[in-house]
């Protein structure tokens, strides 16, 4: 509670320049990617192993343009964590111009966390599909969605360790988060679902609400605008919550550890 009262206050402080911020590297290009090449929905009656198939295509096809967005939406969430987390209070041209030059050691950190978190569940998926058991593939796929949010959460320090902590070699970074959040990594990833499941929920109530004001006012292509639009901004409020409490418990529990 203490976490997320001091994460809120910060959030509530920073509202207009964390608006502009997130405004322009998450919202933005997640509505242009959406209004552009929207990910494709299920089809009533449809088989998961179908759909899988279609998302597989549309990631074939636009790959680019969403590797494009994630790194904006990143760079954006690094200039908020400066914006929240650094206690000299820089202005927005120095959290961007602080940001950039933590790009590479980042990236590097995100990538190699990536890695670490999906080797195992690759190795033992492979082992399944050269056996022939297609349904223990999905099994194991499904077990290993716990473990390896709970390893995530433990590297959820990274970006706090490279941004406000001065640390530039990704490997010295992800050891760090490693062992600010050791005995505290499944409260971190309840703290952190929480959060998500609810904006989810939140967002999901309003867009439903508006998107059915909308269609009956504008038709349904104003429906689909509309509520793409509102479904940006949920997304850019849930990267702006998810950076002051990783900010504010980087700040607590990290400092505390040194």
């Amino acid at each position: 509670m203490k976490i997320w009262e001091e994460a809120s206050g910060a959030l509530l402080a920073n509202r207009e320049v964390l608006l502009a911020v997130l405004g322009v590297f998450v919202i933005l290009p997640n509505f242009a990617l959406q209004m552009l090449a929207p990910v494709p929905e299920p089809i009533s009656g449809q088989l998961p192993a179908q759909w899988f198939a279609r998302v597989g295509q549309y990631t074939d096809i636009y790959l680019i343009p969403m590797l494009a967005g994630m790194a904006l939406e990143l760079f954006g969430m690094l200039i908020s964590l400066a914006l929240l987390g650094d206690p000299a209070r820089p202005t927005v041209l120095e959290a961007i111009r602080k940001a950039a030059r933590v790009v590479p050691s980042f990236i590097s950190a995100v990538i190699v966390s990536f890695a670490i978190a999906i080797f195992g569940l690759v190795i033992l998926m492979t082992f399944a599909v050269l056996a022939g058991q297609q349904q223990l593939t999905t099994v194991i796929a499904l077990i290993a969605i716990v473990p390896t949010l709970y390893l995530l959460a433990r590297l959820a320090f990274i970006g706090p360790t490279i941004m406000l902590g001065g640390v530039r070699n990704p490997i010295v970074a992800l050891r760090s988060s490693l062992r600010t959040t050791k005995g505290i990594g499944w409260q971190l990833l309840l703290f952190l679902l929480l959060i998500y499941f609810a904006f989810q929920l939140v967002g999901w109530l309003m867009t439903a609400a508006v998107v059915i004001v909308t269609t009956l006012i504008a038709g349904a292509a104003g429906g689909a605008l509309i509520g793409t639009l509102i479904a940006c901004f949920v997304q850019a409020a849930l990267a702006a919550c998810f950076v002051a409490v990783i900010a504010v418990s980087y700040r607590q529990i990290g400092g505390a550890t040194k």
